[in-house]
């Protein structure tokens, strides 16, 4: 018997369908609320270095992370753990909540969760922040 590809019954079709969306959704709420238990930054055990202070621009970007690009640079920084939680004070996380086309410069103490390399995204969390400024305000 000859299978065809591509056509058959359309009720087959639907009821073979998964649901795209809400699943992508779970994935962004489980993606953004991290472990239950998450360290502080400088006391996460899985730093690698010593933690450093960069004058630079935090912005969320389009697939729902933040990044920060030191001000000078060609690099970007990315903020996340190795499991993926993003680990920055309260504060700086409360002002992208509702907004997140903002961007804030500032001074960021930041704690490498790997190793600086050519070419590849070095992976951080924020300690803290001073001299803040806010752009994209509402």
């Amino acid at each position: 018997m000859m299978r065809r590809f591509g056509g058959g019954n359309a009720t087959m079709r639907r009821q073979h369908r998964v649901p795209v969306i809400p699943a992508v959704l779970a994935l962004i709420a489980l993606v953004r609320a991290g472990p239950a238990e998450t360290p502080a930054c400088k006391e996460d055990p899985r730093i690698v270095g010593q933690c450093f202070v960069v004058h630079g621009r935090l912005a969320v970007r389009a697939n729902m992370r933040p990044y920060l690009w030191p001000v000078g640079t060609r690099r970007l920084l990315g903020i996340a753990s190795p499991d993926g939680a993003i680990i920055m004070p309260a504060a700086l996380q409360s002002l992208f909540a509702a907004h997140l086309e903002r961007q804030a410069f500032g001074d960021f103490e930041v704690c490498p969760f790997t190793l600086q390399r050519p070419g590849i995204m070095q992976m951080v969390c924020i300690a803290a922040v001073t001299h803040l400024s806010v752009r994209g305000e509402r």
